[in-house]
């Protein structure tokens, strides 16, 4: 690993520009954008807690939007703890971020083919569910003579999704096939189980139930994927003897950041499955009922695969 600059040629900031050069503008626009809106959904998170009853969530969506917001004020400040790293290693990672949403894309046709063809994988959603949760809160519930319910917290959804997302990253040890696996495996699953509850219950009560959180949950798990198979192509270059070093002192901060900044965007996502997605679905179908099984599944599918 060396300490000097990378040397390839990505736009991004300099940290002292030669003399005669004009300083560097800041952050893309896009991204402070970006970065303030999701300051705003967590806030907005935050209050509709408190509002609701929910006052130790609502702490944590506060603390949420704090943990965005050093991103801006590090940007306005010209801390290294800024959006321009994070801008750059997006220039740096985008390509393999939509590698990654490709081969998710293409586990989520495996899956509707699989269930085209008669397979259905709830059945095996619910066996690896009840793994992670423990067979206690089903004997509890069977004792009492009540269905089983899952208690879906914020920090749950965190347990469950902070796993695959690092293993999407070091998924890259393996030359990148624990991060293929983990996408088209997920894909797959997703795809399957959505298909089976939609065809019960209706797409549009389905995708209303993934859409709130899933557009978060996706784009966080997809930049670590991203890292993962850049992290190999680097890898293979540098054996080509195309790059000079495979990584940098620089490349790695700046990716730390990204990720960093990825994992917080995992984490709004908890708070939206945990929190916002069943009343989200519920003022937009007004006559919803939740289904006692495939409905609540569904809900927490695409965080407690993987």
């Amino acid at each position: 690993m060396q300490t000097e600059a990378e040397p390839e040629a990505v736009p991004g900031p300099r940290a002292d520009p030669p003399p005669g050069e004009e300083p560097d503008p800041g952050p893309p626009r896009e991204w402070v954008t970006l970065t303030a809106v999701l300051v705003g959904i967590s806030l907005l998170t935050s209050l509709y807690l408190g509002l609701t009853g929910n006052p130790v969530p609502a702490v944590g969506a506060a603390v949420l939007a704090l943990g965005f917001g050093t991103f801006l004020a590090g940007s306005a400040g010209g801390s290294r703890f800024s959006l321009e790293a994070v801008a750059r290693s997006w220039g740096e990672h985008r390509w393999y971020v939509g590698f990654a949403a490709g081969t998710f894309g293409f586990g989520i046709a495996i899956g509707v083919l699989l269930y085209a063809a008669g397979v259905d994988l709830i059945g095996l959603f619910v066996d690896l569910l009840s793994e992670e949760l423990g067979e206690e809160f089903v004997d509890e519930a069977e004792a009492n003579g009540e269905p089983a319910e899952f208690e879906l917290t914020a920090t749950f959804f965190i347990v469950q999704n902070t796993p695959p997302y690092l293993l999407s990253v070091l998924g890259a040890l393996t030359f990148g096939l624990l991060t293929l696996v983990i996408m088209v495996f997920n894909g797959l699953l997703v795809g399957n189980i959505a298909v089976s509850a939609g065809m019960t219950d209706g797409f549009g009560v389905i995708l209303a139930l993934l859409i709130p959180h899933g557009i978060f949950e996706l784009s966080a798990l997809f930049l670590a994927a991203g890292v993962g198979f850049c992290l190999v192509h680097r890898f293979v270059q540098r054996v080509l003897g195309s790059r000079e070093s495979f990584v940098t002192r620089a490349y790695l901060g700046r990716t730390t950041l990204f990720l960093l900044f990825g994992w917080l965007v995992l984490v709004l996502a908890a708070f939206v499955e945990a929190y916002l997605t069943i009343p989200i679905a519920e003022l937009i179908f007004s006559d919803l009922e939740q289904p006692e099984e495939t409905g609540e599944l569904v809900v927490s599918s695409l965080s407690s695969l993987g």
